[in-house]
C-alpha cells in the first residue's frame, strides 16, 4: 500500500519526541486501523498539541516555539478572535537610509528605532531604510509603526531591530511587543526581548516589512483634558489573538481586534480602580464580559488652577506570558500589573507662566483676542508681572519667533528695583536679528488654547543682551478686549509697548 505524504515540521515532531507521545487508538473498540489514517491523525493532533503549546493557558500569549516548560493542562485553553486585515499604512516624515555592505553596520532613526545589521547578513552593498508611517494595527496609538526596507530581501543572517520608548509613555512595560504586517495586511506578533532599564524592545528577523510595537493590555480614555464637572471615560483593552498562522511561521501569531477586557473571561481579573493623585470622583463600571473594565471619572465642580490627576487599575493575569528570550524560561510572565493614565483638569480661564523653571499663575490678569489679523494673548499678577503674547494671524497653527506675518512676538515684564524691566524674545548681534521661540495656538469657539516655548532677552545696549531667561506660557482664554481697567495690566501696555524708553531706568507711570 503506498504511504500519503505530508509536510515535515521538525519543530512539531521535537514536542512529540520530548515524551508528549500521541497514539492512535479507538479507546471503546478493538479494530483494525488504516496505517494512513492513523498517520493522518497522528500529525492532525501533532498539528492541535502545536497550537495548544503555542498559547495554551496564555490569552496574551504570542510568539511561542517548541519549549521545555510547557504549560500545565489545568491551565485554560486559549480563546481565539479573527485576524483582522489592515490597510498598509502611510509615510508620515521623512525617511532615514543608508548603504550598508557585508562587514555589517547600524542605522538609527531619531532615538526611536534602531537597525543591527550584523556581518554577512547581505553579500552586497545594499540600501536599508526607515519610513515611519501611520499605525494601522493601532489607529488610536499615538506612536506611528516603521516601514522598513528593503521589502522582500532574505538577509543571511538574523537582522535585530530594537524600538525605544519614552521614559512617560503610558501603559505597562511589561505587556510590550512588536509585530509585524505581512502581505496579507495581517499584523503578526511575534517574541520580543524587553529592558526596562533601556526603555527598549528587541526582535530578531530575516525580512522586513512594517514594524510596531504595542501593549496587549492598555487604560484608554476619551478626552486627555477636561474642565470644571466635566467627565472622562475609561476603559481596559486588550489585543486580541487571530487564528494561529501555518507551522512555517510557528515563531509568530496573527493579531485580531482590541477587544474590552475579559475575553478570555477568568483568565484575566480586573480590581482597584482608584485616583492616586489629584480631585474628582472615579466611579469603575461593568463592562460587556462582567469585568469591571469601565470608569467614569468626574471633576471637580469648580477648578481654580490646572492640575494632573492620576488614575490607576490593577490588572492580574494568572497564566498570561510571552515569550521572551531574556526572560526566565523565556517567558515574560505578566502577573498582577498596575496601570496608570493622567487626566489634565483645565479651567476654562487660565494663563500659567514658567520662568527659569519657576511656575507662576497670571490668570487674573489674563485676557485675550483676535483684531486686525492678528491674535494677542496676555497675563499679570499682582506681584507686578506682565507677559504680552501676539501672534501674527487669525487661525490656528505654529507661529514660530518673529514679527512678520505667520510669527510670534512676546514680552515679558519683569518687575526689577522699583520698575519693570523688559525681556523680548529677540536680540541682535549687529547687523543681525535673532528670534527664538514658537507659539502653538489653537482658536475653538470663543477661546484662544495655546503655548509658548523660548527664550527671552534683555539689552540696554546696542548689539547682543545682558540677560536672559528660559520661558513657557500655557493658556486658555476666552476671546473679548483686554481688561482696561486693571492697573497693573494698564502698566505693562504703557511701559512695554508705548514707553520710548524701556531701559534698566524707565519709570512706570
Amino acid at each position: 500500500m503506498g504511504s500519503t505524504k505530508f509536510p515535515v515540521f521538525p519543530s512539531l515532531f521535537s514536542v512529540v519526541s520530548s515524551g508528549l507521545s500521541i497514539v492512535c487508538r479507538n479507546p471503546t473498540k478493538r479494530m483494525r486501523v488504516n496505517p494512513d489514517t492513523c498517520l493522518k491523525k497522528q500529525l492532525m493532533n501533532a498539528y492541535k498539541l502545536i497550537a495548544y503549546l503555542f498559547i495554551c493557558g496564555v490569552p496574551l500569549l504570542l510568539a511561542i516555539s517548541c519549549r521545555k516548560d510547557a504549560p500545565s493542562l489545568d491551565e485554560p485553553r486559549p480563546v481565539f478572535g479573527d485576524p483582522v486585515t489592515k490597510p498598509q499604512g502611510q509615510p508620515v516624515g521623512d525617511a532615514v537610509s543608508t548603504v550598508i555592505d557585508a562587514r555589517g553596520g547600524t542605522l538609527w532613526f531619531h532615538g526611536a528605532v534602531r537597525l543591527e545589521i550584523p556581518p554577512g547578513a547581505v553579500e552586497q552593498p545594499t540600501a536599508f531604510g526607515i519610513q515611519p508611517i501611520t499605525n494601522t494595527l493601532d489607529e488610536a496609538s499615538p506612536y506611528p509603526a516603521f516601514r522598513l526596507t528593503p521589502e522582500g530581501t532574505h538577509f543571511k543572517k538574523p537582522i535585530q531591530v530594537s524600538f525605544l520608548y519614552e521614559p512617560e509613555t503610558g501603559g505597562h512595560p511589561q505587556t510590550r511587543m512588536v509585530a509585524f504586517q505581512n502581505d496579507k495586511g495581517i499584523w503578526c506578533g511575534v517574541s520580543t526581548a524587553l529592558d526596562e532599564t533601556q526603555r527598549q524592545l528587541t526582535v530578531e528577523t530575516t525580512h522586513f516589512s512594517d514594524w510596531v510595537w504595542f501593549d496587549l493590555l492598555s487604560l484608554r480614555k476619551d478626552r486627555e483634558s477636561v474642565g470644571a464637572g466635566g467627565t472622562v471615560s475609561l476603559k481596559l483593552l486588550q489585543q486580541v489573538l487571530g487564528e494561529l498562522v501555518p507551522a512555517n511561521h510557528i515563531d509568530s501569531v496573527s493579531l485580531g481586534a482590541m477587544e474590552d477586557i475579559g475575553y478570555w473571561g477568568a483568565e484575566i481579573t480586573v480590581s482597584n480602580w482608584k485616583i492616586v493623585k489629584g480631585p474628582g470622583k472615579l466611579e469603575p463600571q461593568v463592562n460587556q464580559h462582567g469585568k469591571f473594565g469601565y470608569a467614569l471619572y468626574t471633576a471637580p465642580a469648580t477648578l481654580s488652577e490646572a492640575t494632573d490627576v492620576e488614575i490607576q487599575v490593577e490588572v492580574e493575569s494568572k497564566h498570561g506570558y510571552i515569550s521572551d528570550r531574556t526572560a526566565p524560561n523565556g517567558r515574560r510572565r505578566l502577573g498582577k500589573l498596575v496601570l496608570l493614565t493622567k487626566i489634565r483638569l483645565e479651567p476654562d480661564h487660565y494663563f500659567f507662566l514658567e520662568v527659569d523653571g519657576v511656575r507662576q499663575d497670571l490668570s487674573m490678569g489674563a485676557s485675550g483676542a483676535i483684531m486686525g489679523g492678528q491674535i494677542t494673548v496676555g497675563g499679570a499678577n499682582e506681584a507686578g508681572v506682565i507677559v504680552t503674547l501676539s501672534c501674527r494671524g487669525s487661525s490656528s497653527g505654529t507661529y514660530p519667533g518673529g514679527i512678520d506675518a505667520g510669527e510670534s512676538f512676546i514680552l515679558l515684564s519683569v518687575p526689577s528695583g522699583g520698575t519693570l524691566r523688559p525681556f523680548h524674545n529677540v536680540y541682535v548681534v549687529c547687523p543681525d536679528t535673532h528670534y527664538s521661540g514658537v507659539a502653538e495656538v489653537s482658536v475653538t469657539g470663543d477661546f484662544i488654547e495655546g503655548t509658548f516655548t523660548g527664550m527671552v532677552y534683555y539689552s540696554d545696549q546696542a548689539c547682543g543682551y545682558s540677560s536672559s531667561k528660559s520661558v513657557k506660557c500655557t493658556f486658555k482664554i476666552k476671546q473679548h478686549s483686554f481688561i482696561e481697567d486693571y492697573g497693573t495690566y494698564k502698566k505693562a501696555i504703557h511701559v512695554g509697548l508705548c514707553a520710548p524708553d524701556t531701559g534698566p531706568d524707565a519709570v512706570v507711570a
